[in-house]
């Protein structure tokens, strides 16, 4: 799998992670008082305290893990390093590259096609010789 894969797929998972915590937190978390003149009417909503904390400190690890392997799948993208200047240079000589291996193609693709006329008209040649030979 090629690094920008990795990447998105990590980005991914950190998204997921993001909208699974609050999720989580989201259904699991006790009711709480808005305003003191409306109370809570439902008690069994959520998980007790300690249990919502301790879930919430593992989510959070999970988080900072994922963020931590983002940071490192950044880290070793190629030319991220590199100033800005270098990395448009880098761009610019593989730019070229590019365009004299499209010349070399184009140069490769023209002698195959004279070639072909050659072997065409070879052939011709061929066929005609044997039909008025016979």
């Amino acid at each position: 799998m090629d690094r920008l894969t990795q990447l998105q797929d990590a980005i991914d998972k950190m998204a997921l992670l993001f909208v699974s915590s609050l999720d989580h937190l989201t259904k699991n978390a006790p009711l709480v008082p808005l305003h003191p003149n409306v109370p809570v009417v439902s008690t069994d909503h959520g998980m007790p305290q300690d249990q919502l904390q301790s879930s919430a400190q593992e989510l959070a690890l999970d988080i900072s893990r994922q963020a931590k392997e983002l940071e490192a799948l950044i880290d070793n993208l190629p030319g991220i390093s590199q100033t800005p200047e270098a990395q448009i240079h880098d761009l610019e000589d593989l730019a070229q590259q590019n365009a004299d291996a499209t010349v070399e193609y184009e140069m490769a693709v023209q002698e195959a096609k004279e070639l072909l006329q050659d072997v065409t008209f070879a052939l011709r040649r061929i066929a005609e010789d044997q039909s008025t030979r016979s």
